[in-house]
């Protein structure tokens, strides 16, 4: 195993009863130092993984790793992670300082010697002179930093933290985004975070999982996932996609709404059928005679940031598309992209075949 892998699972599936597995057959590898994003809608398995991980639940088959050590049948409490609870599960009736202080009591660890480490935990989350606080006079961020003040207090090699941001508001949670991540970034330990936000997942993570019915649908850099998105359910989970039929004509050339256009992937068959993908951002609001397509505007919405349209072409396709300029309803108008805003998704293509896929592009290869 790669020294810098920290946590592996491999060919894992949990089931309970004769239910279909919450898990199936999952494989992966996690870094150590790093922030991953296990990334899903409710009930696709995300939580379970933590579950796993932690040593609340038992996989039904197949082998975890921990440093390279085989833990499936590990107690939870002999395990290098601890774990932030969505609702923080915090002591309501303790104090911050005995909140954060409680697991090394359990260790029965001197006293001064808890008193340096729940210091050093509450300097790290910027909860300095909240020691004698009470847990319920504390705002939901504040609770939020104890609660990791506690997981950090232990020294773990990993933190899990399953959904931690869900209760708060639209602007804490964007506040706790950039503080977690910072936080992560000076502990430099492994950070393993689920959420079935995508905007978070995005801007938080060196790395996503994204996760549907007990598979791993793709993993890769927030970046990679949302510019190459390996099947439909990847590229509408991420963030918004216009996706629509087409055929691969050849290499660099597709075929969708009637029409033929220069695109910059390679490597499928050819007349091949394809879903394409353009995500809204890169469409551009022009003239009838200059766009690549021609639609109609249904409806418009104020973003604040920019105007949301949606918008029909003649064969009765739906284009989304975001432009700080604006329209009227029931318009026509041009919509025009680059090449590369298209993106050509293989149909039933697996991770693995996607990949080999794109280090031929990079290779300047052709399968």
């Amino acid at each position: 195993m790669n020294s810098s892998v920290i946590i592996q699972f491999e060919n894992v599936t949990k089931q309970y009863d004769q239910d279909r597995p919450v898990l199936d057959n999952v494989s992966f590898e996690i870094e150590r130092g790093k922030f991953y994003t296990l990334l899903g809608p409710s009930g696709c398995g995300k939580t379970t993984i933590l579950r796993l991980i932690a040593g609340f639940t038992e996989a039904s088959s197949g082998d975890i790793y921990f440093n390279g050590k085989r833990i499936n049948t590990l107690p939870a409490n002999k395990r290098q992670v601890n774990t932030v609870f969505q609702d923080y599960a915090l002591f309501p009736h303790l104090s911050v300082y005995e909140n954060v202080a409680f697991g090394l009591r359990i260790k029965k660890m001197k006293e001064a010697d808890i008193k340096v480490k729940v210091k050093e935990a509450l300097q790290f989350v910027n909860l300095v002179g909240y020691e004698n606080r009470e847990i319920t006079e504390m705002s939901g961020g504040q609770r939020q930093r104890v609660a990791i003040a506690r997981a950090i207090v232990n020294e773990p090699e990993v933190i899990l933290l399953d959904e931690p941001l869900s209760a708060l508001d639209l602007k804490l949670r964007t506040e706790m985004q950039y503080e977690l991540r910072e936080l992560q970034r000076r502990l430099g330990i492994t950070f393993i975070f689920v959420t079935h936000d995508q905007e978070e997942a995005l801007a938080m993570s060196d790395e996503i999982f994204v996760i549907n019915e007990g598979k791993i649908q793709q993993s890769g850099s927030p970046t990679d996932i949302y510019d190459e998105p390996i099947n439909r359910f990847v590229a509408d989970f991420i963030g918004e996609s216009n996706i629509v039929k087409g055929t691969m004509v050849r290499d660099y050339l597709v075929e969708f709404t009637g029409k033929q256009f220069e695109c910059v992937d390679q490597g499928l068959n050819p007349n091949e059928p394809v879903e394409i993908v353009i995500r809204p951002e890169d469409l551009e609001i022009t003239s009838l005679e200059k766009g690549k397509l021609q639609v109609q505007v249904d409806s418009q919405l104020f973003r604040g940031v920019h105007y949301e349209l949606s918008c029909y072409d003649n064969a009765g396709n739906e284009w989304l598309v975001h432009s700080t300029k604006k329209a009227a309803v029931g318009d026509q108008i041009g919509l025009y992209f680059e090449p590369e805003a298209i993106h050509v998704m293989r149909l039933g293509e697996t991770e693995e075949e996607f990949d080999r896929r794109l280090e031929a592009y990079k290779d300047g290869e052709g399968e």
